[in-house]
């Protein structure tokens, strides 16, 4: 057969075609579900409005203007000349989303394909996808794939994103659902069972019912309820009855396995769009590397977090990489690009200086551990005349050393930190320069010492003492002390003390040359995450020699009979001392034992004073911290072994006060059990046979210091038991078992309150009550 004669039959048969499918507008065969898959819209909508002739003077000879075809004669000529059996089998091989959407390209296709014989095109359409359910019972292939795969609304056509219910059988907008749904807590109790609801049907933050219904599937089955039962038949009420909950059953199943579809469709389009993205992504960085960008670049992280998002914004996108969009995000590209490596090269920077800061640490601290001035000392026990402790300590010394701050203030160390290099090349050059580093650390170390040793020296010279630079160790073998500087002994022995000038209060606090170092910060502390500013050598020009101090230590280390005494064996016993001469119980350490001596001495001067100038004389106040008196009695005992003394014969009944020490408007208030305001008022007072009420009375319980000022002392509780026992005998046997001396800052807070002079001439009160 010629090309010619195949051409007319494919002409003729293709105008047989279109006069079928003319008729089949007239088919009362139709599936009439078929109709419910196109809107009505498309029929209304107006022609497109046809071009105006254009009028031209040109000349005839001009080059003729190609023609402009629509309609059939345009794109899809070829699909609608296209034998029958051709255009089936290339629709065979579409997607139900893309027969839907050429059913609905124009008038033509849409009788082509809504028409009951080509049932079979929709049929082969589904079969292309895996896992497609069976159309619903009484629901058509076009109008059920049009649920599924197209985008608009099936009531309105209004676009919409959701997907259709697979209960209800729906697709609808906003406005619909507003329109067509109501709550199912809406419907009559007794039809709830005999409805098809949906619980996904409306957005989870706009849902104001935990289920919805179709309104006219409500109306349905009312009317349908009032028809049965107006039959007055029971057997036919109830077999419809059993229908309906057969039928629910039934579509609830089948929405179930339309819900399982739709989540594995959405799965598929993700990975689909995950995919996409992934080959664009993997487009995009092989370009960039063809212009030199390496993958190392191309990876953001926390420190290019803006650069990370604009990166993804326009890489990871569900598009692929067309030489248009290259063209555009290219110039986008490269800034980012640069930006990002900037910031990757600065992080790095900043990686390799922490971990040279880590390690300069590490080798600091490694100096510090084999320091040779460290002093690996024994000394008897200072307490060991007073407990069964043993009799020798073991205690060490640690010259000050500097913090990594200090350190980079020299050149060299400094160097070492800034300088951008891997650990392994600052280590390589910090044991080149170990020696010299060792050297600073020790020059350091000797200007602190200097600094301090200055101003003790300037003390003794002051007070006119000779400077014994001695201290007593009980080390077997070689003297450790041999090669030890006699500034170091100076600053070692237990009686050289200074005060801080630099602090808030105006009361003198005496601290040894180790507490100096520590307060200060100079003990070497090295952690790699301190401080890296740069600081010299700190001044202690603010610490100023305590003569006061010296004297009572002096004194305390005589009457102990340790004058040469280091206060690192002093410091060693921690605060196991405590007074020997007063009624306090208070444990303290060395430095706050030499600080009682100091306040005490300091107090009985100002009660001198003050005994001086009052009108009823003959109150004596002894100074029994002063080692002139009570000779007998050690200035310094432990505390472990006042505290037994103190508890072991408490005395009959409550605390008691002192009443001359009351008369006195400098002195403190003294409370104590019968026994121990007996001792002190023969040691203090000078009262051999002391009296009840006169010389001493019980401590009076303030109720207002508890919020209790109703109470009447009239009144009896049964509270006064004035019994023995461990609560009484702390606390005493008073009203409701509590003790005003219990509220002084020594007892509530271990330590004593003449130590850091609370004293009331400083806050003007006249006594202590007054204060509280």
């Amino acid at each position: 057969m010629s090309t010619r004669t195949s051409a007319r039959l494919a002409k003729r048969k293709g105008r047989s075609i279109k006069v079928d499918m003319v008729d089949a507008q007239d088919d009362v065969g139709r599936d009439g579900n078929f109709e419910e898959v196109e809107s009505d819209q498309e029929e209304q909508r107006p022609p497109p409005r046809k071009r105006q002739r254009i009028t031209t003077t040109k000349s005839t000879k001009a080059a003729p203007r190609k023609k402009l075809v629509r309609g059939k004669q345009g794109r899809l000529a070829d699909l609608v000349n296209m034998p029958v059996d051709i255009f089936t089998e290339v629709a065979s091989h579409l997607l139900p989303g893309d027969i839907i959407s050429l059913s609905r390209a124009n008038k033509f296709f849409r009788n082509l394909l809504m028409h009951r014989s080509a049932i079979h095109i929709w049929h082969g359409s589904m079969k292309n996808v895996q896992g497609l359910p069976p159309c619903p019972e009484g629901m058509s292939e076009p109008h059920f794939l049009a649920l599924l795969f197209s985008k608009t609304c099936s009531m309105c056509g209004s676009p919409v994103r959701t997907n259709m219910d697979p209960f209800l059988l729906v697709k609808l907008c906003g406005s619909c659902r507003n329109t067509l749904l109501m709550p199912l807590i809406s419907v009559p109790p007794s039809l709830i069972s005999w409805i098809d609801y949906s619980r996904s049907i409306a957005p989870t933050k706009r849902r104001t019912a935990w289920a919805y219904v179709l309104r006219k599937d409500v109306d349905d089955l009312t009317a349908q309820y009032d028809e049965k039962h107006g039959s007055k038949d029971a057997h036919v009420l109830e077999a419809w009855i059993q229908e309906r909950r057969e039928g629910v059953a039934a579509r609830r199943n089948r929405g179930l396995v339309i819900a399982e579809f739709l989540e594995n469709l959405e799965r598929g389009r993700e990975r689909e769009i995950s995919d996409i993205k992934a080959a664009r992504r993997s487009e995009v960085k092989r370009r960039l590397a063809e212009m030199g960008w390496t993958e190392t670049d191309m990876e953001f992280g926390w420190w290019a977090l803006r650069e990370q998002r604009d990166w993804n914004d326009l890489v990871s996108q569900p598009k692929p990489l067309t030489e248009r969009i290259w063209t555009n995000i290219q110039p986008k590209l490269i800034p980012l690009l640069e930006a990002n490596r900037e910031a990757r090269l600065q992080m790095e920077r900043d990686s390799r200086k922490s971990q040279r800061q880590l390690r300069l640490s590490e080798l600091f601290f490694e100096i510090k551990q084999k320091d040779p001035s460290v002093l690996q000392l024994k000394a008897p026990n200072p307490v060991t005349r007073l407990t069964n402790a043993g009799s020798t300590i073991s205690f060490t010394y640690r010259n000050p050393f500097p913090d990594l701050c200090h350190t980079l203030h020299w050149p060299l160390v400094k160097d070492l930190y800034e300088t951008d290099s891997t650990v392994e090349e600052m280590e390589a050059k910090f044991e080149e320069k170990r020696e010299e580093v060792e050297g600073l650390v020790t020059e350091w170390q000797n200007r602190i010492q200097s600094q301090v040793v200055g101003r003790l020296r300037e003390g003794y010279t002051s007070q006119g003492e000779t400077i014994r630079p001695t201290i007593t160790v009980s080390n077997e073998g070689p003297d450790p002390l041999a090669n030890v500087s006699d500034d170091l002994k100076l600053l070692l022995r237990a009686d050289s003390f200074f005060y801080d000038t630099q602090t808030f209060s105006s009361l003198k606090v005496p601290v040894s040359f180790s507490t100096m170092i520590s307060s200060a910060g100079l003990s070497g502390s090295l952690s790699a995450y301190a401080s890296v500013i740069p600081r010299p050598v700190p001044n202690l020009d603010h610490y100023q020699w305590y003569p006061e101090a010296h004297e009572a230590a002096r004194e305390l280390l005589a009457d102990m009979g340790r004058p040469d005494a280091s206060y690192l064996e002093m410091k060693g016993v921690g605060s196991a001392f405590a007074c020997g001469r007063c009624h306090e119980t208070d444990s303290r350490n060395w430095e706050r034992m030499v600080e009682h001596y100091v306040e005490q001495k300091r107090l009985h001067a100002k009660i001198q004073e003050s005994i001086a100038t009052m009108s009823d004389a003959g109150i004596i106040y002894n100074n029994v911290h002063d080692p002139a008196l009570l000779v007998g009695q050690p200035l310094v005992t432990d505390y472990a072994t006042k505290t037994l003394d103190a508890v072991s014969d408490p005395g009959p009944g409550r605390r008691q006060v002192c009443n001359l020490c009351e008369e006195i408007p400098t002195a403190r208030e003294v409370t104590a059990y019968k026994p121990g305001i007996v001792k002190h008022l023969l040691d203090v007072h000078g009262i051999t046979e002391p009296k009840a009420e006169e010389h001493y009375a019980p401590k009076v319980f303030n109720p207002s210091l508890f919020g209790m000022g109703e109470y009447d002392s009239d009144d009896d509780y049964g509270m006064s038991f004035g019994c023995s026992c461990p609560f009484h005998q702390m606390f005493g046997d008073d009203d409701y078992g509590y003790d005003e001396d219990m509220y002084e800052h020594g007892d509530l807070y271990g330590y004593d309150d003449d130590v850091y002079g609370y004293d009331n001439d400083m806050y003007g009160f006249d006594d202590e009550d007054d204060y509280w």
